[in-house]
């Protein structure tokens, strides 16, 4: 079902289902809110939605098979929510893009957050990334904005070298900018595992702009050489890394070469929250 302008967006409810496959490897996972299951056990990770009982800020998992427009909105090739594809529940959000460009959904519902600092978690699948004839790509999937500091705070990717790696950075090229800059997954060091195609992935993230932190995991793994403090990081090293009062995030799709393929993900239960939420709850 295509989403026409006035019916792109949902509500926070429940979720889909399925996915197995191995996870990939790196640094333990730290702790979070004691009534929560940070488990890395993929087994644990799939089944009905259960954004009715997650008790977080927001929790989308597309079952009402429309977008609230209270809550979201979408820019470029609209998103739809089909039933072919679906991490939890029976539905989920289908982002296709024919070409470079971009399809996303927005919400700034959740912003302000306390301390300027929020947690994200979505199921990610990719049916067909940037690949041959291209020889280089750089994609976004989320992205958090806000102000005091211009550019995105990005979680994404960049095709190098024939193999697509998750990759997190921002486009801030004003003069105290860090610049345009993307650092590649690197973990487990020497094992960096590229960023896999027809199968589900839990994504989870941190943008704590009080400290001017990130941090990224990957199916309950977090992958410290995509973690970002403000001088530590991609960018400029002579500029600190300072991020914005977030007051919004967005989710999707964004390519920037030139390129006539057609890019093909799935999103599924996305949550925000205070504390980390990990990919059971």
């Amino acid at each position: 079902m295509v989403l026409g302008p006035a019916s792109w967006f949902l509500s926070c409810a429940h979720v889909p289902a399925p996915a197995p496959a191995p996870a990939p490897a790196a640094t333990a996972a730290p702790a979070g809110p004691a009534h929560r299951d940070l488990s890395t056990d993929r087994a644990t990770f799939f089944g009905a939605s259960r954004c009715d009982k997650a008790n977080v800020l927001l929790c989308e998992d597309f079952e009402s098979g429309t977008l609230d427009p209270a809550i979201w909105q979408a820019s470029g090739t609209p998103p739809t929510i089909e039933t072919t594809q679906k991490a939890r529940g029976a539905r989920a959000l289908h982002v296709v893009r024919d070409g470079n460009g971009l399809s996303r959904i927005r919400e700034t519902k959740t912003f302000p957050v306390p301390h300027n600092r929020y947690y994200g978690r979505a199921f990610v699948r990719f049916e067909a990334l940037p690949k041959e004839p291209m020889t280089y790509s750089h994609w976004t999937i989320i992205a958090g904005t806000g102000t005091g500091v211009r550019g995105e705070i990005r979680i994404g990717g960049q095709l190098q070298r024939g193999a697509n790696r998750w990759g997190v950075g921002t486009d801030n090229r004003t003069p105290e900018g860090t610049g345009d800059w993307t650092n590649s997954d690197k973990d487990p060091a020497g094992q960096a595992m590229p960023v896999p195609e027809q199968q589900w992935m839990c994504i989870e993230w941190m943008h704590d702009g009080e400290h001017n932190e990130t941090r990224l995991w990957w199916d309950g793994i977090e992958h410290p050489t995509l973690a970002t403090t403000t001088d530590k990081h991609g960018g400029r090293k002579d500029v600190p890394y300072v991020l914005p009062t977030f007051d919004a995030v967005w989710l999707g799709w964004h390519e920037y070469q030139p390129s006539t393929l057609k890019f093909d993900m799935w999103l599924d239960e996305i949550a925000i929250d205070k504390d980390r939420i990990g990919c059971v709850l």
